[in-house]
């Protein structure tokens, strides 16, 4: 089956040169070509052919030689993640994302409408180039070099999502990537998965992103280390060792997830986090442990006295504690938190200064409090206040937005933090709402079977969901009747839900015309009556009618 799927993998790979001429024409060391769009679009295939042919060529070698073959597999991978900008990523998530995102934007690619590879810039003179019918981009970098962008990787794993079900444009390859996803191991799975590709289908069924497998393996490497946990706390009887062999544990627990189960998507990423997070926690307080334990051993070696034995656990309380946020601090700064720039606020004292920092204060604040509270990321549509766009970056101090007229506009944290965010991109669906306004006169037989019609039209729609459906009449004024409609559609596309918008308005004007029923034009009549002469018959004639039309 491994064969199988390494030779479906050769067959689909976009070739855009000829196979080889990249490790032909470049010395092994090089790094790839990024001095162009073009350049950065030709080296990426490239790499990933001259990749794919090792791996065609790896179950035909001697053993002996099949780790070799890997390691230049692995080589070349590595020459294509530096096509990647990866400088928005944590430093603890770059060996998986890097990896996942070379083989996320080739499934992409080779799913998106073909293009005239002549029509990619092969200048330095331009800032972005944007992939036609993608929003995947190459964007020039500070020092010169164009690699796809901060803004393309974070959005990777998204675009795979909506692609993957379609079809390669060759339509016979199945996904390359899902197949690595599902399958234990970095790229080449160990000789033990064969053990796993022997079981029944029903192992290899994807759950939430995950194999079944993959998921019994997760269930039993958990289950090994909270027994781990229950022997370490209850047999160890040395303090400093407890946190230090939990932190081995949890990085065990980790390093086999990603690595030999090879989980990947959201969950590896959470498990990453947490887990990275939680070791640095262990290990601080191992460094707590040993600077407290090490001052109070130094003042008993002195024969000392109670009063220096206070102040060395004091000073030890102020070593370990600095050890410890140390150690911690670095920690957060591998996962993405800016810490230091925090810790290095927060160090600066007097009150004149702490007055003089304060906007900075807040905007490193306003920082950690976006980080946590997840409320955007980048390449969320939002609204801020009077401000809405694509965000392009949430740095430590400020947040960039690209608005609609791609005019960049740039929020201070601490002032964002405290407006009112809109994410659009977060919305499960779209509220459809009209206010349709009847003529006065119109019968009340009428105006029922019109919401009537207008309710059953909204139901029978397969784009609406079943709630809440409400067409009602609201209220009426001099000229008008109103009519409140109200449905949600099942898109999370803005201009998808344009399009049923259009369409769902165009079927309400039908019934409505259909029903011979008039929309309302606010029109009000004034008659005035004069006097032309007065008889014994008081007669009296209209002398004149005005209509006074009110806009």
């Amino acid at each position: 089956m491994f064969k199988a799927a390494i030779n479906v993998f050769i067959s689909t790979l976009l070739l855009v040169i000829t196979t080889g001429g990249y490790a032909q024409d470049r010395f092994p060391l090089a790094p790839p070509d990024t001095t162009s769009p073009k350049a950065t679009f030709d080296s990426f295939h490239q790499l990933v052919d001259a990749a794919n042919n090792q791996l065609a060529q790896l179950p035909n070698l001697p053993s002996e030689q099949q780790e070799g073959a890997r390691q230049s597999v692995y080589a070349l991978f590595n020459k294509a993640v530096q096509c990647f900008d990866f400088s928005q990523q944590p430093k603890s998530e770059y060996p998986r994302i890097s990896l996942e995102s070379v083989m996320l934007m080739k499934e992409i690619l080779d799913r998106i409408p073909a293009f005239d590879l002549n029509s990619i810039p092969a200048t330095d003179s331009i800032e972005r180039w944007t992939i036609p019918n993608t929003q995947l981009s190459i964007e020039k970098q500070p020092n010169g070099q164009f690699l796809f962008s901060a803004q393309t990787v974070e959005a990777l794993h998204s675009n795979y999502q909506l692609v993957k079900h379609l079809p390669n444009r060759d339509g016979t390859v199945k996904d390359f990537y899902r197949y690595f996803s599902l399958s234990a191991g970095k790229l080449v799975p160990p000789n033990w998965f064969t053990w796993v590709e022997s079981l029944p289908p029903f192992f290899m069924l994807e759950v939430a992103d995950q194999a079944v497998w993959q998921w019994i393996g997760l269930a039993v490497l958990s289950a090994g280390l909270a027994l781990y946990a229950l022997l370490v706390y209850r047999a160890n009887k040395l303090v400093l060792l407890r946190p230090l062999l939990m932190a081995a544990g949890i990085g065990s627990l980790v390093y086999l997830s990603n690595h030999q189960l090879n989980l990947t998507g959201k969950l590896m990423s959470v498990m990453s986090i947490s887990g990275e997070l939680i070791v640095w926690l262990l290990v601080a307080q191992a460094a707590y442990i040993l600077g407290y334990k090490t001052c109070s051993a130094m003042a008993k070696t002195r024969n000392a006295s109670n009063l220096r034995q206070s102040i060395t656990q004091i000073i030890g309380t102020l070593v370990g504690s600095a050890l410890a946020v140390s150690i911690f601090g670095y920690g957060l700064h591998r996962i993405g938190v800016p810490v230091y720039g925090i810790v290095t606020g927060l160090s600066l004292g007097g009150m004149a200064i702490a007055l003089a920092i304060r906007p900075t204060m807040e905007n490193l604040i306003g920082g950690v409090i976006l980080f946590l509270d997840k409320s955007l990321s980048v390449g969320d549509y939002c609204q801020m206040g009077k401000v809405s766009g694509v965000v392009e970056r949430v740095g430590v101090r400020s947040t960039r937005i690209r608005a609609k007229d791609r005019t960049q506009i740039t929020i201070a944290n601490g002032a964002l933090v405290k407006m009112e965010i809109v994410n659009y991109s977060r919305r499960d669906r779209y509220p459809f709402k009209a206010d349709i306004a009847l003529r006065i006169g119109t019968p009340t037989t009428v105006v029922t079977k019109i919401t009537h019609e207008i309710e059953a039209m909204l139901v029978a729609h397969p784009d609406t969901l079943e709630s809440p459906v409400r067409v009602h009449f609201s209220t009426f004024d001099n000229y008008r009747i109103n009519l409140e409609i109200l449905a949600h559609l099942d898109t999370t596309n803005r201009e998808r839900f344009l399009e049923l918008q259009q369409e769902l308005l165009f079927s309400v004007e039908r019934i409505i015309k259909q029903n011979n029923a008039e929309f309302a034009i606010p029109v009000q009549a004034t008659i005035l009556q004069m006097e032309k002469a007065r008889d014994s018959h008081s007669k009296t004639q209209l002398d004149s009618n005005r209509i006074t039309i009110e806009n």
